[in-house]
């Protein structure tokens, strides 16, 4: 369409306006003054309303952070919290496009004559696209494209709406979009603006980068920056090509981008992480020399600017080290990393893995627990591998733990078989040696508090772990392993059933308790509980002195090593730590309980290690100690496995049918089948308890009360651990006292929310319900109102109050269209400061429901109930 020159235009007017002269009250004069105002009202209306959009998106710029340790995107378009704060800079601009629609459109046979009208409808989708509201956007922009098909501004739309596609996550539109815009250039090169021509690459290569298609990416970033981009886009295209090809480890094409990107001067940001990469993409196959890097890197380190930046280049010069075989040292730049870091999670997580890794790797399994650990309280759960990491992580604390008990309880009894006044030598060496040790972190405290670093403390405490080195001698090993061990299991002294089930509880042993231990105790230590890491009592009183706890103390050193071999077995597939484990097991503990198992796990060991003399020597201790269990005729029978797996499968196969019939009420069949598998079968226990459990109960059926009454006790002694056994208890209980419930144990209470409908389709209110004394009504009131105009200017919401019950008023905002509507809405309020200012969570609660489940719920006034259904429904939606 022909587009005025609005300027000229308005200049023309202007020339006729004073001609004419102001005072004229002539029709014809009152048409020039109504046009001339026109014509300048509605230019102003639209450059206000673009002055907002661009005040809006310039703000955006300041306050999106780029993650530079991922490959970044094109376009940061931010959070969206970030869009959330845009609302009212883009609601302003929405609302003057609009109005500038209404007020001073001329539109006839198809065409549009005012100049600045069409700009409007792509400003209005401008706003919602950095609303992130992506849906509106792209019916504008697809409307912009389908009414202006002969105007330039279509291909404007046509850019914004592939963008849209590209944040939306529908890729294959985007392409097609983008496709066809592409064909329109090539058919009306001139036709089109160079700023969509300059932009049209940078959408499409973003579509690639979003969908992790970095490959594909490279060649629309290289296409673009041959167009020459604005300073800062250039910039960050060049940084972007450099991390993809770091990525695809084409160093010395990184290399080469990352110093063109350091030559363009960017934001400081950039610049840094351009040098950062630079050197991680240090290659020592093509005989590069690592000297200027370093020196490069270590003068980052002296610079003030860089404080916040220090775990990234002490990680730089690690990957160097590395690079250079030089493990020792880039293990060292690694632990200042971890140790440096202060606000960068991802930097620390990062660094905390590879050092993890390294030293798993060595096998060093202590270090690597300590440094899995820290990286695990930093990592989010969407990062990659986050599962097996956490269960390696688990894994190792699991060992460690393991390793600590051997090394403290033999430090303790070697403490008890010396004399005591060697011993209170040793005690007061380790006494001064902790005092020093808080001195030193005390001055750390000071210094790091000083330079505004709270992170405190690293994993290096476990360096000691493992090294050799006796327990109390060590003194990393020693503080790491003795506070563990108070930390999880408490203030124990050594006695049987001395493990809780709740293993974080502090034991605090009664006065009478202490009494009794003390007379236990040799005549010449006096046993006085402590708490002070200062006094040599806190230290004598786990010291085991007598025979009995000497032997509580061997247990806790056999439990230890047997379930070292399986973690180094099972879980670590570390079969020389494992057999090591075991062997030591059997070693120091000849006798111990579970010698037929551990037999058996070094004979698989071997076997697997092909050491078949070994294997034999277990196989015939096996066969000689123990000829009636599974084991030897297992090695004795090779098919043994498969009969017995065949009386198990037949056992399974009884207990269905069994439990058909059970079902059918079948009680004599039930009865029957029961008795003959109890007769037959001699394992597994778990199945043999469930037939006792059936022919208990169809004993009850078919004969008096008191025949279930003896089968359920039977059952209840002879299967304690079983899963039927709680079931056997409840009835028990219940025929001992029918009319006493408090011995039975309640079901899992479940909220029956069927009185509420789920329909995607519904509108949505947002409501608060709230307790009177607990809050001013008004005052929230107002305070919503606050948040809606500041937030949702351009969505027409009410809101109304009514009394739920006597004391509690329930605040309605609404109404939404859809689910998603209403669900953006109350994440931006429910989070908002300023709207529940002076309230805790506790005094109100806040859901979204719909409007034919309001009437429900209004009636039913249960609140625990329908967020119960609000829960189940709406978070699965999002």
């Amino acid at each position: 369409m022909y587009r005025w020159n609005s300027n000229k235009t308005i200049f023309f007017f202007l020339v006729i306006f004073l001609i004419t002269g102001y005072s004229c009250s002539t029709k014809k004069n009152t048409f020039v003054r109504r046009t001339f105002h026109n014509l300048t009202g509605h230019y102003n209306m639209f450059w206000n309303g673009r002055e907002s959009y661009r005040e809006g998106v310039e703000q955006l710029d300041k306050s999106v952070k780029d993650n530079y340790n991922k490959i970044l995107p094109v376009f940061n378009y931010g959070t969206e919290s970030d869009a959330q704060a845009m609302n009212p800079f883009m609601d302003r601009a929405i609302e003057k496009a609009s109005v500038n629609i209404q007020r001073h459109s001329m539109f006839f046979n198809r065409k549009e004559y005012v100049r600045w009208i069409d700009d409007s409808y792509m400003l209005i989708g401008l706003g919602y696209f950095y609303k992130q509201e992506y849906s509106k956007a792209r019916r504008t922009f697809e409307f912009v494209i389908n009414e202006y098909k002969k105007n330039e501004i279509k291909y404007d739309a046509m850019l914004w709406l592939g963008n849209s596609y590209n944040q939306m996550g529908k890729y294959k539109r985007a392409q097609s979009v983008l496709d066809n815009l592409e064909n329109e250039i090539d058919k009306n090169p001139k036709g089109v603006s160079s700023k969509v021509v300059k932009m049209l690459p940078l959408v499409r290569a973003d579509m690639y980068i979003l969908q992790e298609k970095y490959s594909q990416a490279k060649e629309p970033l290289i296409d673009a920056i041959y167009l020459r981009q604005k300073k800062t886009i250039d910039a960050r295209v060049r940084f972007i090509l450099g991390q993809i090809f770091q990525e695809e480890e084409e160093f010395y094409k990184a290399s080469e981008y990352y110093r063109q990107v350091v030559k363009k001067n960017p934001p400081y940001e950039m610049a840094f992480n351009a040098s950062i990469n630079l050197a991680r993409s240090y290659d020592t196959r093509y005989g590069d020399d690592s000297k200027d890097i370093v020196k490069q890197l270590n003068k980052m380190l002296k610079e003030d600017k860089n404080l916040e930046f220090r775990d990234q280049i002490y990680f730089a010069l690690a990957e160097v080290a590395f690079k250079e075989d030089n493990d020792t040292l880039a293990i060292q730049h690694l632990q200042k990393s971890v140790a440096t870091s202060k606000s960068n999670n991802f930097q620390k997580a990062t660094s905390s893995l590879k050092l993890a890794q390294t030293y798993f790797y060595i096998p060093e399994y202590a270090l690597a627990q300590a440094y899995y650990d820290t990286a695990i309280q930093v990592l989010p759960e969407d990062y990659p591998d986050y599962k097996n990491i956490k269960g390696l992580s688990l894994y190792l604390t699991e060992l460690v733990n393991n390793l600590i008990t051997i090394e403290l309880q033999d430090s303790l009894q070697y403490l008890a078989n010396i004399d005591e006044e060697k011993r209170n030598t040793i005690i007061d060496k380790i006494i001064a040696n902790v005092i020093k040790e808080e001195e030193k972190q005390k001055e750390l405290d000071e210094l790091q508090l000083l330079a505004g670093n709270t992170n405190t403390g690293s994993p290096n405490a476990m360096s000691g772990i493992s090294g050799g080195e006796w327990y109390f001698y060590n003194t990393a090993a020693k503080s790491y392993g003795l506070t563990e061990f108070r930390k999880k299991w408490g203030n124990r002294t050594l006695e049987d059933n001395w493990r809780l089930s709740n293993k974080q509880a502090i034991f605090d042993p009664s006065e009478e308790e202490l009494l009794a231990e003390q007379d236990s105790i040799p005549s010449d230590s006096t046993l006085i509980v402590s708490n002070d890491p200062h006094k040599r009592e806190y230290y004598l009183q786990d010291i085991p002195f007598t025979e009995e706890q000497v032997i509580i103390s061997d247990s806790l050193i056999e439990e230890a090593y047997y379930n070292l071999g399986f973690i180094y077995k099972d879980k670590l597939i570390d079969s020389p730590k494992s057999i090591e484990s075991f062997e030591t097991l059997i070693e120091r503990f000849p006798m111990n309980k579970n010698r037929l198992l551990v037999y058996y796990q070094l004979y698989r060991l071997f076997t697997n290690d092909e050491n078949f003399e070994k294997a034999e020597i277990y196989k015939n201790l096996i066969i000689e100690q123990y000829p009636e269990s599974d084991y030897a005729k297992l090695l004795l029978d090779p098919d043994f496995y498969k009969e017995l797996e065949a009386r198990r499968n037949l056992a399974q196969t009884l207990y269905d049918e069994t439990y058909d019939h059970y079902e059918a009420q079948r009680y004599y069949t039930v009865y029957s089948n029961s008795t003959r598998a109890l007769a037959e079968f001699k394992e597994p226990p778990e199945l043999l308890a469930k037939f006792e459990y059936l022919r208990a109960i169809s004993l009850g059926k078919i004969e008096v009360v008191d025949s279930l009454q003896l089968a359920l006790e039977k059952l209840v002694i002879k299967y304690p651990d079983s899963e039927v056994t709680p079931l056997a208890q409840n009835i028990l209980d219940y025929l001992k006292d029918p009319n006493d419930t408090t011995n039975t144990k309640k079901a899992v209470e479940v909220i029956d929310v069927s009185i509420y409908e789920f329909n995607q389709r519904s509108k949505q209110i947002f409501a608060l319900v709230v307790a009177e004394d607990k809050i001013n009504i008004n005052a929230l009131k107002v305070r919503i109102s606050d948040f809606n105009k500041k937030y949702y200017s351009l969505v027409n919401l009410s809101i109304t109050n009514i009394l739920l019950d006597a004391s509690t008023h329930f605040i309605m905002v609404g109404n939404f269209n859809t689910i998603d509507e209403s669900m953006d809405y109350y994440n931006a309020i429910i989070t908002n400061e300023y709207v529940y200012a002076n309230l805790t969570e506790s005094d109100y609660d806040g859901f979204v429901i719909a409007q034919e489940n309001y009437p429900v719920f209004y009636k039913d006034k249960d609140v625990t109930k329908y967020l119960a259904f609000f829960r189940q429904n709406y978070f699965n939606e999002q």
